[in-house]
C-alpha cells in the first residue's frame, strides 16, 4: 500500500492529467501544424500496412517529418481503440499523447522534489496547473511536443547533479535532436557547457556519447522514415537544410530578434515569468536553468520565424526556476506572508488568463466545428461527396472527422469558385459564403480577437463567420448571409464537444 505522502504528491500529477484533458474535451480539434502526425495517427490505426492510403503521399507538407512519435502513439492506443469511432478514437489518441506529456513533466517533478524539496515539486505543479499553454499542447500531435516530452526526461537528469544524469541527459537531447526537433542543437550546446563547467563530464567522452547517440536517433529514424515516405531520407535533416541554408522557413513570417523574451514568454509562463527572472538574483540552485534556458532561446533567435512552440523545451526548465524562487522567498520570515499573497496572486492572474485563452481557442476551430456540424444534419445512409476547403481543412478538420465510409471526402486544393461550381460536389464546407449552383445551409463562426467590455464580462471574444456550409441545389444561388444559422463552439456544443463525447 503507497504511504500518504507518496499518494498526496501523485494527486499534483493527476490534476495536472485532468487540466490537460480538459483542454482535450474543450478543444478536441487541431490545427495544421499538427496534421502530419494527426493524420500519421489516422492511418497507423485504420490503414495499417496499406501505406499507399497514408494522407502524407498525397498532402507530403513543406518538409517531411519522422513518424515515430505517432507511431509510439497509435500502439498505445490501439488497445483500447476497438470499436470506437473516428472522432473518439481522436480523442483517445490525443490523451495518449498528453499522458505521455504528463508522465514526463510528474518525472521532472519527482527529481525537483528529491533534490530542492517537497515545496519546489507542489509550486512547479501549480504553476504548470494554472498556465494555459503546456497543458494546452501537451495533447497536440507536433513534432515539438514529442521533443518536449524527451526533453523533459533530460531536464530531469540534468537536475539529479551526478555524472550518470550528465551523460544521460546529453543522449536524451541528442535523440530528441536526431528524431524529432534538429533545432534542439540549440539546447545541447549550452547544457555541454554547463556540465563541462560543473566538471560532470568529460568533454571528449561527452562528445562521444552525444554523437554515437545522435547517430543512433538518425539511423532509427532513417529505418522507420525511409519506409513510409517510400525514399531514403533523414527528416531532421532535411528541416535542418530547409530552416538553415535554405532559410524558407522565413516564408511563414518573420519576428524581431527580441520576441521570444518581450511577447512569447510573458504569454507562456505568465505568473511564472517574473519569479524565473527573480531566480538570478535570489536563488543560486535555479541559476543554472535560467542561464541554460535563455541561451537556448536566445540562440533560436537569430533564426528569423519565430512561433513560441519552437521554445517549449526552455518552458519546464523556467518554471522550475520560479518554483524555486518561490520556495526561497517564502523563507524569509519577516516577509513571509507578503510573499505568500504575491504568489497567490501570480497564481490566481494565470489561471485568469488561462480562461481568457482558453475561451479564445475554444472557438478556434470553425473548419472542425463545420464538419461535425455536417455530419449531424444529414442523414448516415446517404452517400455524398464533400470538399473541405483549405481554411476548413487548416482550422480542425483532420481524417478523424470523416466517419461515414459511404461519403467520398475531398481536401483538393486551389480550387475557385468557378472550379468548386463545376466540379459536383453535394456538399462544401468553404472559405466562398456564395458559389453558382449551391444554396446555404450553415456559416460557422471562427475566433478573430479578444475585445475589452463595460459589461460583465469585462473580456469577451469576437467571432464572426469563416466557414460556409453549402448544398448543391438545382440550379439556383442562394448566398450565406445573416438570415441563415450561425453554427460556432461557444453557442452550439453539440456540433463539437458533446457530440464527440456521445459519439
Amino acid at each position: 500500500m503507497a504511504k500518504p505522502r507518496v499518494v498526496s504528491e501523485l494527486l499534483w500529477d493527476g490534476l495536472l492529467w485532468l487540466v490537460m484533458a480538459g483542454h482535450v474535451f474543450l478543444s478536441p480539434f487541431t490545427k495544421v501544424e499538427e496534421s502530419f502526425n494527426l493524420q500519421a495517427c489516422h492511418d497507423s490505426l485504420l490503414h495499417g500496412r496499406n501505406i499507399q492510403q497514408w494522407d502524407h503521399l498525397q498532402f507530403p507538407g513543406a518538409v517531411p517529418r519522422s513518424f515515430l512519435g505517432a507511431l509510439v502513439a497509435s500502439w498505445i492506443a490501439f488497445p483500447i481503440s476497438v470499436g470506437l469511432s473516428n472522432p473518439a478514437l481522436l480523442r483517445v489518441v490525443r490523451l495518449v499523447v498528453g499522458s505521455l506529456s504528463v508522465l514526463a513533466h510528474a518525472r521532472f517533478r519527482a527529481v525537483l522534489t528529491a533534490e530542492w524539496g517537497v515545496t519546489v515539486g507542489r509550486v512547479f505543479a501549480l504553476l504548470t496547473i494554472t498556465q494555459f499553454h503546456l497543458p494546452f499542447y501537451m495533447s497536440r500531435t507536433l513534432p515539438d511536443v514529442f521533443a518536449l516530452q524527451i526533453a523533459t526526461l533530460a531536464h530531469a537528469e540534468f537536475v539529479k547533479g551526478t555524472e550518470r544524469s550528465a551523460y544521460t541527459c546529453l543522449v536524451l537531447l541528442s535523440l530528441a535532436a536526431a528524431i524529432f526537433r534538429c533545432d534542439l542543437l540549440v539546447l545541447i550546446a549550452p547544457v555541454g557547457l554547463l556540465l563541462l563547467w560543473q566538471r560532470r563530464v568529460q568533454f571528449l567522452k561527452a562528445a562521444v556519447v552525444t554523437a554515437l547517440a545522435a547517430l543512433a536517433g538518425a539511423l532509427l529514424s532513417i529505418s522507420v522514415d525511409s519506409v513510409l515516405w517510400q525514399r531514403w531520407l533523414w527528416p531532421e535533416f532535411e528541416v535542418l537544410w530547409f530552416n538553415t541554408a535554405e532559410n524558407k522557413s522565413s516564408e511563414w513570417g518573420t519576428e524581431p530578434f527580441l520576441w521570444y523574451f518581450y511577447s512569447a514568454l510573458p504569454r507562456a509562463l505568465l505568473g511564472s515569468f517574473p519569479l524565473a527572472a527573480l531566480a538570478v538574483l535570489v536563488e543560486p540552485r535555479a541559476r543554472m536553468l535560467v542561464w541554460v534556458a535563455g541561451a537556448f532561446i536566445l540562440l533560436y533567435s537569430f533564426l528569423p520565424h519565430k512561433e513560441l512552440r519552437f521554445i517549449f523545451p526552455a518552458l519546464p526548465l523556467l518554471n522550475a526556476a520560479a518554483a524555486s524562487t518561490a520556495a526561497r522567498v517564502c523563507r524569509f520570515k519577516w516577509l513571509k506572508p507578503l510573499w505568500q499573497l504575491a504568489i497567490a496572486g501570480l497564481c490566481s492572474g494565470s489561471f485568469l488568463g488561462t480562461c481568457v485563452m482558453s475561451w479564445a481557442s475554444f472557438g478556434n476551430y470553425p473548419g472542425g466545428v463545420a464538419m461535425a456540424g455536417l455530419h449531424s444534419i444529414e442523414k448516415a445512409s446517404a452517400p455524398l461527396s464533400i470538399h473541405i476547403g483549405n481554411l476548413a481543412a487548416i482550422s480542425g478538420v483532420s481524417r478523424f472527422l470523416e466517419e461515414r465510409p459511404n461519403w467520398q471526402y475531398s481536401k483538393e486544393e486551389g480550387l475557385s469558385v468557378e472550379a468548386l461550381s463545376n466540379a459536383g460536389f453535394d456538399r462544401l464546407i468553404s472559405e466562398y459564403p456564395e458559389v453558382p449552383g449551391y444554396h446555404c445551409i450553415a456559416q460557422v463562426d471562427g475566433f478573430e480577437r479578444l475585445l475589452l467590455s463595460k459589461a460583465w464580462p469585462p473580456i469577451t471574444a469576437k467571432r464572426r463567420p469563416q466557414i460556409f456550409v453549402l448544398a448543391k441545389s438545382d440550379g439556383t444561388t442562394i448566398k450565406c448571409d445573416e438570415h441563415f444559422q450561425r453554427w460556432s463552439a461557444a453557442t452550439h456544443p453539440e456540433y463539437q464537444t458533446l457530440q464527440l463525447l456521445s459519439a
